[in-house]
């Protein structure tokens, strides 16, 4: 996902056709809108008040007033995204940015727009407000009329797809090892040295699943996690860390920005291995 999103975020398009599985989609959705956002230097940097402020909360963006996610409505048996959610949007981008560095809308299932309003999403794509971007989400590109199309750029995330699962399921089952036997956590470095360019998407797998990790810990509701094919792990994961999961959590953030300010991979890396290895006896339940 690594190259594509640099591509985009380098590219002077203010909209994009992204086509790709729900999950895939939205994961580059969220790590796009954290790099266009941005107001450092390098994208994201992972340490300017944008980027803090994405991550906060859930670290998914919904703590960001200039990152909107719409999502189809169901108002008859089929859920879509309709004519009045698209004017809203028009309303909110003709507003100023609250952080003054743009605003991005990131449309859902794009493919379930109806046809009005595909038709006025196309007048705000001829003519977007200065700093505004749009991401089309969607699993059926062929669905999308044909002048959305060619004004914006076309991203297809399905090559990547099965690539990214398996880097995903490397980067979670990492995470049960090194916790659970210290001694993984020197075996890990075999991972870091094969994934070096693709470290931020294995810390970008890694917040995601000890956020699920810390909201079993602290509700015990599985149907609020993201990555729910990952259940049984999750909730052993959550007795087994106890409170601890909060600072792991910190620390995999806190890796995320090193690596962003081109801090050494490597050593940003074994850090956090070692915090995951030097997980309290006493911390475990």
């Amino acid at each position: 996902m690594s190259s594509k999103l640099n591509e985009a975020l380098q590219s002077s398009l203010h909209g994009f056709v992204v086509k790709g599985g729900r999950e895939s989609t939205l994961a580059f959705a969220r790590e796009y809108g954290k790099g266009f956002l941005c107001t450092g230097d390098s994208k994201p940097c992972g340490s300017c008040p944008s980027c803090r402020l994405f991550e906060s909360g859930a670290g998914n963006g919904s703590n960001h007033p200039d990152y909107i996610e719409v999502v189809p409505t169901k108002k008859t048996s089929k859920a879509s995204i309709k004519k009045e959610s698209i004017e809203e949007v028009i309303d909110e981008a003709a507003m100023t940015s609250y952080l003054e560095n743009g605003k991005l809308f990131v449309f859902q299932d794009f493919d379930t727009a109806t046809p009005e309003g595909q038709n006025a999403l196309l007048k705000l794509l001829e003519e977007p407000p200065q700093k505004t971007g749009f991401l089309l989400l969607t699993e059926k590109p062929e669905a999308i009329l044909p002048t959305i199309r060619s004004r914006s750029g076309f991203i297809d995330l399905g090559e990547e797809e099965k690539r990214d699962e398996e880097l995903r399921h490397r980067s979670l089952t990492l995470i049960q090892k090194v916790a659970e036997r210290k001694e993984e956590a020197f075996l890990a470095r075999h991972m870091v040295e094969e994934e070096k360019d693709r470290l931020q998407d294995v810390l970008r797998y890694m917040t995601s699943y000890l956020r699920d990790v810390a909201v079993v810990y602290a509700t015990g509701d599985l149907e609020r996690i993201d990555n729910k094919d990952y259940g049984p792990m999750i909730s052993k994961q959550a007795e087994f860390m106890g409170e601890s999961v909060f600072e792991l959590y910190e620390a995999v953030l806190k890796a995320t920005r090193y690596i962003e300010s081109n801090v050494n991979k490597e050593l940003a890396m074994e850090w956090l291995l070692l915090k995951f290895g030097g997980l309290k006896e006493s911390d475990r339940h």
